[in-house]
Formats: structure tokens, C-alpha cells, sequence
């Protein structure tokens, strides 16, 4: 080769690329072994019934096959991605691996099933949260105060007439509430009525009409039909709770003690000044 060649740049360039593709060359087949992508038959198992969620149908061969090109296409690019270190520094990614971690202690949690011996001496330790609520079977007649000034005495008249035998359907005005409401427990009487309202419903006489009663929209006239007041719970009926609030209380201890098995494995040195709560300078 003459000196003049040697010279040229452009002879320079494709001597590097040459030298390059033969290195690449030498490594071909670790990287190919090192790099190797299976599509496992569970995967397109799961691919399928993916698909069949969405499209309320298996999808057709051609479609399959798509599914695995593209569940391939993904696996080369997230990893080239992770070569090139696309990952690091990556809030959205640090978070969802933080979650995809954590997911790992609750599916731990899941998957056992403790026995009642366990679930009764948590359910013993936390006996208050399971009480049932106070429960009651009422009628209701509507008083719209809005619409008329003399809701309150009408009412009044009203109760009198209820109470020597008169019929409810001759008094009150339409609403959307119901006439009649069946073991309606004190937290939904709340809800539908206006918070309080059960309290008031708990301190009348049952068996006649009394009132009338206040509530977030207006005037009532009620006849208690039963109470049932609020009482401790056997463990029996509310054991599906029982054991999703202890599965809940373990994944939460699950999750402290990992993170603070991982943490003690790291030296953590934080930089500047440390403030408290206060906007002082915390002492370190």
C-alpha cells in the first residue's frame, strides 16, 4: 500500500471499521449465548389470555404471532435500553421497580392462609374494630321546610292524626328518599339522611310515629319499627375481614423489615445540611 493511501483519511476510517467488525466478529457467539431470548410456552399462554381479556376471544394464529413478535421486540429493546443505561437515574422507572419490590412482600403475604388459631387471637386484639352497627327498621314521611313555611306545624298536625289512626299516604311531600327502610345500619341512615340522623332515630319511641325529626334536607315524621343497638361481633361472620386486615397489618411488617434488612446493608451518606421539621439545622 503506498504512502499516499496510508495517508488518507478515509482509509484510516475503514481500517478502524474493519478492525471493529472483526472484534465484534470474535464475540458473536458469547454475546448470542450471553443474549439469548426464549418465548416459553407459558409466556404465550399468558399473552393469549391477555388478549382473550380484552377481546372477549382467543386471538387467531396470525395474531398469536404478532403477540410473540412483539413481546420479542420489547424484550430486545429493554434490554439494549439497560445496556445503554437507560434505567438508571429514572424516577418513573425508580418508582416502579420500588412498587414491583414491595408487590413482591404482599404476594408473600397472600399466599398464606393462617389458621384460625392466629386469626382469632388478632381478631381478640382488635375486637372493637369488628363491632356491628347499630341497625334499624323504620318508615319516614317527608316535610319539605324549603317549599312551605308551615312545614313544622303540619307536621306537628300530621303526627296527631298518624298516631289516632289516620293514614300516612295522605301526608308529606315527594322526595327521592324511600317511605320504608329495612336493617339499614346506623352508618348508611347517615349517609342517605345526613350525619346524626341515626342518633335521633335511636332515642324515639318504637312502635309509634314521633317527630318530627331534622335531617339535611328537611322535616320527618318516623315510626320506629325495630333497634338494634350496636353490639360485639362473633368471630365467625366477620373472619373474611379478620383475615384481610391481618394480611394487610403483616405486609406492612413484611415491608419494614425488608427495607430495613436492605438498608443496613448500605453505607448512606447524605451531603449539606440536615434540617428538622422546624427549619433548623438538625444536629448530625
Amino acid at each position: 500500500m503506498s504512502n499516499k493511501l496510508l495517508g488518507d483519511p478515509l482509509v484510516h476510517f475503514m481500517l478502524i471499521g474493519g478492525l471493529l467488525f472483526g472484534i465484534n466478529a470474535l464475540f458473536s457467539e458469547e454475546n448470542a449465548a450471553r443474549d439469548e431470548i426464549v418465548v416459553s410456552q407459558s409466556q404465550i399462554d399468558h399473552l393469549a389470555a391477555v388478549f382473550e381479556r380484552g377481546w372477549q376471544r382467543p386471538p387467531s394464529e396470525g395474531e398469536l404471532d404478532g403477540l410473540v413478535e412483539n413481546f420479542i421486540r420489547e424484550e430486545v429493546l429493554y434490554r439494549e435500553a439497560q445496556k445503554l443505561g437507560l434505567d438508571q437515574n429514572d424516577t418513573v422507572i425508580r418508582r416502579r421497580l420500588r412498587m414491583k419490590m414491595e408487590f413482591l412482600a404482599r404476594d408473600l403475604v397472600n399466599a398464606v392462609e393462617p389458621g384460625d388459631t392466629v386469626l382469632q387471637t388478632y381478631f381478640g386484639e382488635h375486637r372493637e374494630s369488628y363491632r356491628q352497627p347499630a341497625r334499624l327498621t323504620f318508615r319516614q314521611l317527608y316535610f319539605d321546610s324549603g317549599a312551605r313555611a308551615s312545614a313544622s306545624d303540619d307536621a306537628r298536625s300530621a303526627l296527631i292524626q298518624l298516631n289516632n289512626g289516620a293514614e300516612a299516604d295522605d301526608f308529606g311531600d315527594s322526595n327521592l328518599l324511600r317511605a320504608e327502610y329495612t336493617e339499614e345500619s346506623a352508618g348508611r341512615v347517615d349517609r342517605l339522611f345526613g350525619e346524626g340522623f341515626a342518633a335521633q332515630l335511636g332515642e324515639l319511641p318504637s312502635g309509634r310515629w314521633a317527630g318530627p325529626l331534622q335531617s339535611a334536607y328537611g322535616l320527618h315524621l318516623v315510626y320506629l319499627e325495630a333497634y338494634e343497638p350496636q353490639r360485639p361481633a362473633a368471630f365467625a361472620p366477620v373472619r373474611a375481614q379478620v383475615l384481610r386486615d391481618w394480611q394487610l397489618e403483616e405486609q406492612k411488617n413484611i415491608l419494614r423489615r425488608q427495607y430495613e434488612a436492605y438498608r443496613a446493608t448500605y453505607d448512606v451518606r447524605i451531603e449539606g445540611e440536615l434540617r428538622d421539621g422546624t427549619g433548623q439545622v438538625a444536629q448530625q
